[in-house]
């Protein structure tokens, strides 16, 4: 049975230059063969609203780690982690869920079923070595792009 692939990708300002820099992920760090990569990173694939708001934001505040969630698990669209603070446990995590046209709204709401799984989102980024500590707090955060550039400081 083909192994599930990673619940969120970092994105790298770099590969956003490419037309499809998941697959170019799947291969370089989960060892997918290219050809189930490329099968794989629809998962990820960026909306109109998505890419020039995680490149804004990417661009604004160096500070900020951002990973994109697999879009089929339920769990937002990105979890951004704010490297500021030294110590990982520390550190201010974001689950977000993009609403074109719609206000900033925390905990969650308006978001339907979109968050559902954010905490498996934030645990496969805790996962990553010297991230974020496992059981680290997070803010389930839903809004227009230009209210979460606001929010989180961009």
């Amino acid at each position: 049975m083909p192994r599930e692939p990673p619940i969120v990708l970092p994105v790298l300002l770099p590969l956003l230059r490419h037309a499809n820099p998941w697959a170019l992920l799947l291969v370089k760090e989960e060892g997918h063969p290219l050809s189930t990569a490329a099968l794989l990173s629809e998962r990820y694939a960026l909306k109109s609203n998505e890419k020039p708001f995680v490149k804004e934001l990417l661009e604004r505040k160096r500070n900020l780690w951002v990973f994109r969630c697999d879009q089929r698990r339920f769990a937002g669209d990105f979890v951004v982690v704010d490297m500021a603070e030294p110590r990982p446990a520390r550190r201010q995590v974001v689950v977000l869920d993009l609403k074109m046209g719609a206000p900033l709204v925390l905990g969650g709401g308006g978001a339907g079923v979109q968050l559902v799984h954010a905490q498996d989102a934030v645990e496969g980024v805790a996962a990553r070595q010297d991230v974020i500590a496992p059981g680290t707090p997070y803010v389930l955060a839903t809004g227009d792009k230009d209210v979460m550039l606001a929010y989180l400081g961009a």
